[in-house]
């Protein structure tokens, strides 16, 4: 009955398109969703954002509206997704940092999920959320992805981590969560996107971040221009529409609270619906095109389309979402109940005053590596006799602005793990790595190399200087400098050819970080700007016997192209 209710209601938005139409195509999309996401998740240990996250916003969505949905399909994709979230060690292992790589998206797409899925607030979400708070960089976060379009955009990111802090950040820190968001609505007001993704992120984080009307109405007008005249958005200006666009378009113009009778949702559902494949997919054409591998191990799930399958994947589920959108459900703003405070709770939020400076969880985390990243509560603690453990000083690594309570931390006679200056790498706090290198810490080339993911220019030129091996060099021949022009990561790049590091090296494929500039196209060319200027050579030719010229025209890449002449 509720399926019904929805069609009636989407009808006068379909006009040339049937109810009919469209519970037929939501119906032959998702069965091909839940076989490949059933298959992925058997076979794979990590969290996408593809076939985890994407798959139970879609999955859920869908159920809610009254579609039939494998429960034992949904219940393992959240088994695998939420374990980190769910596990006895759960805690510790967030406070320790344990799995820290990329906290958005991975962690605030997680958290999206998880409020999605019903998981209440917890220690351990709170955890997550005060991190994810914490590495705001001047209103927005950054990201090491960079597989365009669904995980390079500094606007999902920041999107995203406003949803997860907003749901997941306790009370407690009520006035820090209420800046951090203000400064990223701030930022998402002034700051121009340059692709759908970023148009579609930029105003659903305005409208996760109660921005003002005039601000929302703004963004929606960025993101309605964009539209091509098929009716559907592009991944970028010059490209031609597609369903992972045009659904996540959809999607965000929906929840700013465009009807499903405008014109412009009109159009687009026509676009999604016209375009979808026989078998209930769509297809997406990715600009990951690079042969160097940025990603584990590609295996098939039974999705169609070969080197196109994720990225297919990811936009038949917001195809489906779009198609959904018009039913009457929000998501902002579901928060669940608080979750009970005790000890660990007063050690992580709390003064900490009135527990044992020694107190350990089970899964040995002392209440002082709790408190790491406040040096307030680090001083007292360690007055009270808390022990210097080095791990204390690994958390607070992960922070930024933590340099106080890493030098009370090693005062007091803790060690540096080498895994410090790697999360105070990837963190971009520059303090806190001179600090640990004035301390002793190894200039690694793991913290180099996520200095360079992560585009910190300076963090890369203080690691170098303290002895970091900036001409290192994998098996397959690449070099940092590749890894800069693969991640788009034009800032670094004079700081490594100013080492000597080679900018006309090959790799195993035959390309130079020119040639990945040239075969990668992330709507912009100030990498390959950069790479020009250092000294790379536009006429080395690669296995195919391109240069980087041909390269470029060979993938339709215009502007590039253009930059090249």
């Amino acid at each position: 009955m509720r399926r019904w209710l929805w069609l009636m209601a989407l009808a006068p938005a379909l006009r040339a398109q049937s109810p009919e139409e469209v519970r037929a195509a939501v119906s032959k999309a998702l069965p091909v969703l839940e076989r490949s996401t059933g298959n992925f998740v058997a076979k794979r240990t990590c969290v996408s954002c593809h076939h985890n996250i994407l798959s139970i916003l879609t999955f859920r969505m869908a159920r809610d509206l009254g579609f039939p949905i494998d429960p034992a399909i949904l219940s393992a994709a959240e088994e695998k997704t939420f374990r980190g979230l769910r596990k006895p060690e759960a805690l510790d292992e967030a406070i320790q940092a344990t799995t820290l790589n990329d906290p958005t998206p991975d962690e605030s797409y997680l958290l999206m999920a998880a409020n999605w899925a019903g998981i209440e607030p917890n220690l351990t979400t709170a955890v997550y959320a005060r991190r994810l708070a914490n590495w705001q960089r001047e209103g927005h976060w950054v990201t090491s992805d960079f597989r365009p379009p669904h995980s390079s955009s500094i606007f999902t990111a920041t999107a995203t981590a406003v949803y997860a802090i907003r749901v997941y950040m306790p009370d407690e820190l009520a006035a820090e969560r209420d800046a951090c968001i203000a400064r990223a609505r701030d930022w998402l007001a002034k700051t121009r996107p340059a692709s759908t993704e970023d148009a579609a992120f930029r105003l659903l984080g305005l409208v996760w971040a109660n921005a003002q009307e005039e601000q929302i109405a703004a963004a929606k007008r960025d993101l309605v221009v964009m539209r091509k005249p098929s009716g559907g958005w592009p991944q970028l200006p010059p490209y031609e529409a597609d369903a992972y666009s045009t659904g996540e378009a959809l999607f965000a113009l929906h929840e700013s609270g465009v009807p499903a009778n405008d014109a412009a949702f009109r159009v687009g559902l026509k676009f999604l619906l016209s375009t979808q494949a026989g078998d209930g997919t769509w297809r997406i054409r990715t600009r990951m095109l690079s042969p160097a591998e940025v990603s584990p191990k590609y295996f098939t799930t039974g999705f169609p389309y070969g080197h196109d399958e994720y990225l297919s994947y990811a936009g038949s589920c917001w195809a489906v979402m779009a198609l959904l959108e018009a039913a009457p459900r929000r998501f902002l703003d579901r928060r669940l109940r608080p979750p009970q405070r005790d000890w660990k709770w007063a050690a992580l939020f709390g003064k900490a005053d009135d527990i044992d400076p020694n107190g350990i969880t089970d899964g040995g985390t002392t209440v002082l590596m709790m408190a790491a990243p406040d040096a307030e509560k680090v001083k007292r603690l360690l007055a009270r006799g808390a022990k210097a453990d080095p791990r204390a000083v690994t958390i607070a690594a992960a922070y930024r602005g933590t340099a106080a309570s890493i030098q009370l931390l090693l005062d007091a006679g803790a060690g540096i793990p080498p895994k410090a200056l790697v999360l105070a790498s990837m963190s971009g706090d520059l303090d806190n790595v001179k600090l640990l290198l004035a301390r002793g810490a190894e200039p690694s080339a793991v913290a180099l190399s996520q200095a360079v993911t992560f585009g910190c220019p300076e963090i890369v030129r203080t690691l170098i200087a303290a002895g970091a091996p900036a001409k290192i060099t994998e098996k397959t021949g690449i070099n940092l400098l590749h890894w800069a022009a693969i991640a788009n990561r034009a800032s670094v790049i004079p700081v490594l050819a100013a080492t000597g590091t080679p900018v006309n090296a090959t790799d195993q494929n035959g390309y130079t970080p020119l040639m990945y500039a040239a075969t990668i196209d992330f709507g912009d060319t100030e990498t390959l700007k950069a790479l020009l200027k250092a000294g790379a050579d536009p006429f080395i030719r690669n296995h195919d016997g391109r240069t980087a010229r041909e390269q470029a025209r060979h993938f339709h890449h215009a502007a590039i192209e253009a930059a090249l002449r």
